[in-house]
């Protein structure tokens, strides 16, 4: 079925603007066996494993060496929800993406990734204070990080893919494909969205930011750094996208004395999110913990719990957290199903331990 729909194609379905039978026939299906598909799913693990460190700080001529940066905070954040040091990370593991929550120490691998130097991690340091004031730039370096690390995750996918697409035929698994093609897409707006950090950097101007905060009297026991594009706001209304790729910034700040839940986006994406501020700074506060509780799970790879929190939930809760967030993993398009984000579910974020 494969070939037969590539036979009917001027170019082959990669992308490569070839035929198909000088491009990806001549290459191997990495579903034609168990032992083939293994193969590839461990070279995929293996470019991910070795992809390369770099800074995305605008101007690398200043770089020093580089450093795995945390995207959560460990002493202002991690340190909050630790138990005896360690917390809990939704981990899609090993070739085969086997999805599972994973204990990390928050010294060594808790919320860290490669694309800042010594020298441009520093920046951050605002931020990792407790409780640091809020203002213009506070909100931004959040948000920012946000978007590094989210940059880089895609990145590295998709020059992973491309390094595959030399050696394997990609035309053989066309959902995956077609994913491909979609993230390469979205990724042309984030390289718009990283000018837009940067010159704000350089500048410097942090004032390209909306941003509202919602502050819990209580200490919340998870953490979270995400960015996505919100489907359907707080009362299940689609939001209709003015902006090519509106991104949301939602970072998620446990203390023991409140706890902070900063939602940001840029102003040029005002028009579409204006009723969804609205909501989020009136509505009654079950039902905006409610919709996070449905919708972080759904965006959790940059999620930290507290093993205690776990613990109370029991058996039930934590198969249905990790359902949640697997079936996002092998069905993205969960996200675009309304009722998705207001089901009762049987884990609660915001249960007080």
């Amino acid at each position: 079925m494969r070939e037969q729909s590539n036979s009917n194609q001027c170019f082959c379905l990669c992308g490569s603007g070839l035929p198909y039978e000088v491009c990806c026939k001549n290459k191997i299906n990495p579903y034609e066996s168990e032992i083939t598909k293994k193969v590839f799913l461990a070279e995929l693990d293996r470019l991910r494993k070795n992809y390369k460190r770099v800074c995305l700080y605008p101007n690398q001529s200043e770089c020093s060496h580089m450093i795995h940066a945390h995207t959560i905070s460990q002493k202002a954040v991690l340190s909050k929800i630790a138990h005896n040091g360690r917390v809990l990370m939704p981990v899609a593991n090993g070739p085969a993406n086997l999805f599972d929550m994973q204990e990390v120490g928050i010294e060594a691998r808790a919320s860290k990734f490669y694309c800042f130097c010594k020298k441009h991690d520093s920046i951050f340091y605002p931020i990792d204070k407790e409780l640091p004031p809020l203002n213009e730039m506070t909100y931004f370096l959040y948000a920012y990080r946000i978007f590094a690390y989210t940059y880089y995750k895609i990145k590295r996918e998709l020059d992973c893919f491309e390094k595959l697409k030399q050696k394997y035929d990609v035309t053989s698994n066309l959902v995956a494909l077609e994913m491909y093609k979609e993230t390469a897409a979205d990724f042309l707006q984030l390289e718009v969205l990283k000018n837009t950090f940067d010159t704000a950097i350089l500048t410097p101007n942090y004032d390209c930011l909306t941003n509202t905060v919602v502050t819990m009297d209580y200490k919340v026991n998870f953490a979270a750094a995400v960015c996505f594009c919100p489907v359907v706001d707080i009362f299940g209304n689609w939001i209709e996208r003015k902006g090519q790729y509106p991104l949301v910034y939602v970072t998620v700040i446990p203390h023991e004395l409140q706890s902070r839940i900063l939602i940001s986006w840029l102003k040029n994406d005002n028009s579409t999110f204006d009723n969804f501020r609205t909501q989020i700074e009136t509505v009654p506060r079950r039902f905006l913990t409610k919709y996070l509780n449905n919708l972080l799970p759904l965006n959790c790879e940059n999620m930290t719990l507290n093993p205690l929190l776990w613990d109370k939930w029991g058996t039930a809760a934590q198969l249905d957290f990790k359902k949640m967030a697997y079936r996002y993993l092998n069905n993205p398009y969960i996200k675009v199903l309304s009722k998705t984000y207001f089901q009762k579910r049987e884990y609660d974020l915001f249960l007080v331990i």
